[in-house]
């Protein structure tokens, strides 16, 4: 506080003894102005000597492209939120993206990698899965897609037939009933049996008890309801590998319930094009993380890839807020990220993708796989 002094002016002799004081008045406080273009932002935020990242302050920050990364930006973003999107990639889609030939050889050979021979032809020729697989036509996938309207960034292809090896033959899988009466997959007699069986699973409602025929299919192992219908070893190995895309035999001996719906699921993502129950995009699944990318981008989230994060950072309670690409940083009310850009003693392993994984749900399987990893304050 200023300090106030007080003087006195003394009057004449034969004046009035009254005496006059004059006292000067405290300086006046003076609002700050508030921080302009030419001040610039705030950044006494930022840990000394580092700068910001892009914007330097979100709401999320989304760490790698991988399809649930780009889903939960994008769907982020679409909430009104500020999104910062990141991948140490120059590409999208992480471990699941479809490759042109250029990153193909980048990834593959790291080092003294040369570019492609000429012979090979243009990049744009080349869309190389890493993770390939079909996507089921009237599965949940594709229900993402149609309610978010990501459709409209992507191009599908229906898959023209699907093939099985059985007994060292190739044979088609029907697809339509005339299909169905000319296969040699199946014998005469077994087609009128597996004709009933199907008959029965398309009746079949979960929540209609008078679709059940007096089966309990919750309790009922489904090597149970094959044996209700008669159905011979070659069709029971034929329905659960080839239509409820089953990887082993342990089905069998569980509730029916859960081949049964998978089955429905084959069945009408077939009734849906009539040629085989599989749509693709025409390049590749990588196209999926992309089209969510798009639409983080379209509500005004940034995206930065070929960026390495060299650090998570945590509050001194031990809450990841932001990460650290060499000396720019940006801070977040919540980061979302595959494992890989966690530090091990902040990884949970829920289950691991087994090798030759071929469900039909598109680039991501949620039943199997390691899922993204969040932590936030």
């Amino acid at each position: 506080m200023a300090d106030i002094t007080t003087t006195a002016a003394l009057p004449p002799e034969g004046a009035s003894k009254s005496a006059t004081e004059t006292v000067p008045s405290p300086p006046q406080e003076t609002e700050k102005p508030a921080p302009t273009e030419e001040s610039g932002p705030d950044l006494s935020w930022l840990p000394p000597g580092k700068k910001p990242l892009a914007d330097g302050l979100y709401d999320a920050i989304v760490m790698g492209t991988g399809l649930k990364e780009c889903i939960i930006s994008g769907l982020l973003s679409v909430m009104g939120l500020k999104v910062l999107h990141i991948d140490r990639n120059a590409y999208y889609g992480g471990e699941c993206a479809s490759l042109n030939l250029t990153n193909l050889y980048a990834k593959f050979r790291p080092e003294g990698a040369r570019d492609p021979p000429t012979a090979l032809g243009s990049n744009r020729d080349y869309n190389v899965d890493l993770v390939p697989k079909f996507i089921m036509a009237c599965g949940n996938l594709v229900k993402i897609l149609l309610h978010t309207k990501v459709t409209r960034y992507l191009e599908f292809k229906n898959v023209d037939g699907s093939y099985v090896f059985r007994q060292g033959k190739i044979y088609k899988v029907p697809a339509t009933l005339d299909e169905a009466l000319m296969t040699s997959l199946i014998g005469l007699f077994e087609k009128r049996r597996f004709r009933n069986f199907l008959s029965y699973l398309a009746k079949y409602d979960e929540k209609d008890p008078s679709t059940f025929g007096g089966y309990d299919l919750s309790r009922m192992t489904m090597r149970g309801l094959y044996d209700k219908y008669g159905l011979d070893e070659g069709t029971r190995t034929f329905t659960g590998h080839a239509m409820a895309l089953h990887l082993d035999d342990s089905y069998l001996d569980r509730p029916a319930l859960e081949t049964v719906k998978a089955i429905q699921l084959y069945v009408y993502s077939l009734e849906r094009y009539g040629k085989s129950p599989y749509i693709y995009p025409i390049y590749g699944l990588g196209g999926l993380p992309e089209g969510f990318s798009r639409l983080c981008a379209i509500n005004g989230g940034t995206f930065m890839l070929d960026h390495s994060v060299d650090e998570i950072l945590y509050t001194p309670e031990g809450v990841a807020e932001g990460i650290r690409h060499g000396d720019e940083v940006a801070k977040a009310k919540f980061l979302i990220g595959d494992p890989s850009y966690f530090p091990k003693d902040k990884i949970q392993a829920t289950g691991r993708f087994e090798e030759g994984d071929g469900r039909g749900e598109g680039g991501s399987d949620d039943r199997k796989g390691e899922g993204s990893r969040r932590q936030e304050d």
